[in-house]
C-alpha cells in the first residue's frame, strides 16, 4: 500500500467512524451521577465510573457513559474492560482528576481501556493527571494517564489531557484509531510526559491537535504502521519521534508513516528517527515528512542511530542493526536554533538508504550559514537546499 492508499484508508476510516457515531445520540445514557458520583474533587468516584461503564458495556447495543460538566471527579486507577455489546461512547464534559500523593506516583496506568470495538471519547472536558504531585519522586515507573489496549475503530475528539504523571496516551495492539482536535499539555520540564505513544498498532490518525509536553509530542515505537499525522502543532517538547528502536530482539518494523502540514515551535527536535547504537535488527521504511514549519527548533531534521542511555564506547558507535530506508523530507521550512539543521548519523553496518531531501529552507538563527552532516547515508537532494545538502 502506497501513501496515496494510506490517505484513502484514512478517509474511509473517518467515514466509518462518522457513520457509526451518528447513532450515538440515540443510545442509552449512563450518567455517573446516577451511580453516586460527586463533583467535589475529593470523593472517590472510581466505583461510580466503573458501574456506569459496566452497564453501558453490557447493554445490548452499547451506551453512553456520561461524565457531566460543572465539576471535578476524582478517580483512582481504574480498568475499563471489554468486549462490549455495542458502540461505547464516553462523553467527557467535566474533569476527571487523578489521585495525588506518593502512593499514586507509581503504577502502570491511571485509566486503561481494554478490548473494545467501536469506542468514542469526546466532549468539552479534560483529564487531569495530577502530574506535578509525582514528577519529583524517584520512582521506577509512573502511571500513564490513559492506556488503550486492543482497541479497534475508535475516535478521541475535542477532549484535553493535562499534566500526566508519565505519558498522556499510549496505544498498543490498536487499529483504526483517530485523535481529532485533542489538546495535550504538560510543562516543558516535566519528565517523560510524551503526548501520544504508539506501538504494535496500525491505521492511527492524529489530526488538528495541539501537543506541548516535556518529552516527545508523538512517539512511534516498534510495530507502528500506516500512521497519519496531519495539521498538528507540536511544542514545547522533543518533537515527533520514531523510536528509539532496536533495544529488544524481534521488534516489529515501522513503515508507512506520514507527517504533514504541521508546525513545531521551540522543540528540541523536529522530526527524528532514533535507534540504539548497538541494537537488534529491525527496519524503518516508507516515511514521508511533508510541508512542515519549524520555528526555533534545535534539530529540525535528524536521524540518530548512535543513541545510548549512558556513555557509548567507541566500539559501539554507529553499529545499529536497524535499517532505515526510503525516507522523504519535502517542503521543510522555518529556522534552526543550531547551526546543524540537517543531521544524518546513520549506522556503519546498515547505512541509511533512499533518503530524499526536496525544498528545504532552514536558516540558522545565529546568523551564520546553516550546515548539514551526513554519515553513512545514501540518498539525493532536489530543489532549494538550505543548508546545502551533504547527500
Amino acid at each position: 500500500m502506497g501513501l496515496s492508499s494510506l490517505a484513502i484508508g484514512c478517509v474511509v476510516s473517518i467515514l466509518i467512524l462518522l457513520c457509526i457515531c451518528k447513532y450515538c445520540n440515540a443510545q442509552k445514557v449512563f450518567d455517573i451521577m446516577q451511580f453516586g458520583a460527586k463533583r467535589d474533587g475529593i470523593t472517590d468516584n472510581s466505583e461510580a465510573l466503573s458501574s456506569a461503564w459496566s452497564e453501558a458495556c453490557g447493554n445490548n447495543g452499547g451506551g453512553v457513559v456520561l461524565i457531566p460538566g460543572g465539576g471535578r471527579f476524582l478517580v483512582l486507577p481504574l480498568l475499563l474492560q471489554g468486549p462490549c455489546h455495542g458502540v461505547i461512547r464516553i462523553q467527557l464534559d467535566g474533569e476527571l482528576l487523578a489521585p495525588a500523593g506518593k502512593q499514586f506516583a507509581t503504577g502502570d496506568y491511571w485509566l486503561s481501556i481494554n478490548q473494545v470495538n467501536n469506542l468514542f471519547i469526546d466532549g468539552s472536558g479534560r483529564l487531569n493527571g495530577s502530574g506535578s504531585t509525582a514528577w519529583s519522586y524517584n520512582v521506577a515507573n509512573r502511571p500513564v494517564s490513559m492506556k488503550l489496549n486492543n482497541i479497534n475503530t475508535a475516535s478521541i475528539r475535542n477532549i484535553s489531557s493535562y499534566n500526566s504523571k508519565l505519558f498522556h496516551f499510549t496505544m498498543h495492539g490498536c487499529h483504526d484509531v483517530t485523535f481529532d482536535h485533542v489538546t495535550i499539555i504538560a510543562p516543558e520540564d516535566s519528565p517523560n510526559t510524551d503526548g501520544i505513544h504508539i506501538s504494535s498498532s496500525s491505521g492511527i490518525n492524529i489530526m488538528h491537535s495541539v501537543i506541548g509536553t516535556g518529552d516527545d509530542c508523538i512517539s512511534l515505537g516498534p510495530g507502528s504502521k500506516f500512521i497519519n499525522i496531519t495539521s498538528t502543532q507540536c511544542g514545547p517538547g522533543h518533537g515527533i519521534s520514531i523510536g528509539s528502536l532496536g533495544k529488544y530482539p524481534n521488534e516489529e518494523d515501522v513503515f508507512e508513516v506520514i507527517v504533514r502540514d504541521s508546525t513545531f515551535i521551540g522543540t528540541s527536535n523536529g522530526v527524528r528517527i532514533k535507534t540504539w547504537s548497538s541494537s537488534y535488527s529491525s527496519m524503518v521504511s516508507k516515511v514521508t515528512y511533508l510541508n512542515l514549519q519549524m520555528n526555533n527548533v534545535k534539530n529540525p531534521i535528524i536521524i540518530d542511530q548512535m543513541y545510548c542511555s549512558g556513555s557509548c564506547g567507541s566500539n559501539e558507535m554507529s553499529k545499529s542493526r536497524v535499517q532505515i530506508k526510503d525516507v522523504r523530507y519535502e517542503g521543510i521550512r522555518g529556522n534552526s536554533n543550531t547551526q546543524v539543521a540537517v543531521d544524518f548519523e546513520c549506522s556503519q553496518v546498515f547505512p541509511c538508504q533512499g533518503i530524499v531531501l526536496q525544498e528545504i529552507h532552514l536558516p540558522f538563527n545565529g546568523g551564520g550559514q546553516p550546515t548539514s552532516i551526513c554519515h553513512n547515508v545514501k540518498g539525493s537532494a532536489f530543489g532549494q537546499q538550505l543548508p546545502p545538502s551533504c547527500l
